[in-house]
């Protein structure tokens, strides 16, 4: 049996391509993944379907969800994701509610809860707290019926409320 003569410099040069790629690849994943974690967990029931173009997954009992620096627990989450694996909204409920972000450079995080907390991911990432709302920030605790946090220029904003300022 006569075997085809193969060409040793271009049997070389495919092997090294598909390297880099497989490297390239698995770097790039990496990355992606060291820059924008998130985890979930839950002690009850987790449902995963697919709802008008979004995956949605439903966490019931003691539930867990962690972006990065931002935590948030509650008795049921609701996560959407887009199709690519990008979470875009986190809706919680309990009794209460909690969220917390340990910022940059500050010694204490910040802090709230309500019946219903709304999480928007992204560039313009924002916390809705609503029903029985407490939100704590250095320097500043309001308690309002609702209050609005955007995460990256820090504004909060407040309906019904009463809150102190300290040093």
């Amino acid at each position: 049996m006569k075997f085809p003569a193969v060409n040793p410099n271009l049997m070389k040069a495919a092997i090294l391509l598909g390297a880099t790629f497989l490297l390239g690849t698995g770097a790039a994943g990496l990355a992606q993944e060291i820059g924008d974690t998130h985890e979930y967990r839950a002690d009850g029931e987790t449902t995963i379907e697919t709802v008008n173009g979004l995956r949605v997954i439903t966490l019931r009992d003691n539930v867990l969800v962690r972006q990065n620096d931002i935590e948030l627990t509650g008795d049921q989450a609701v996560l959407e994701y887009s199709l690519d694996n990008q979470l875009q909204t986190v809706r919680l409920t309990g009794s209460p509610a909690s969220f917390q972000q340990q910022a940059d450079g500050e010694t204490a995080p910040l802090s709230g809860s309500s019946d219903t907390i709304n999480y928007y991911a992204g560039n313009e990432s924002m916390v809705e707290f609503i029903g029985k709302a407490n939100f704590n920030q250095p320097g500043t605790t309001l308690q309002c019926a609702q209050i609005r946090h955007v995460i990256e220029s820090g504004a909060t904003s407040g309906q019904a409320c009463s809150g102190s300022l300290t040093n």
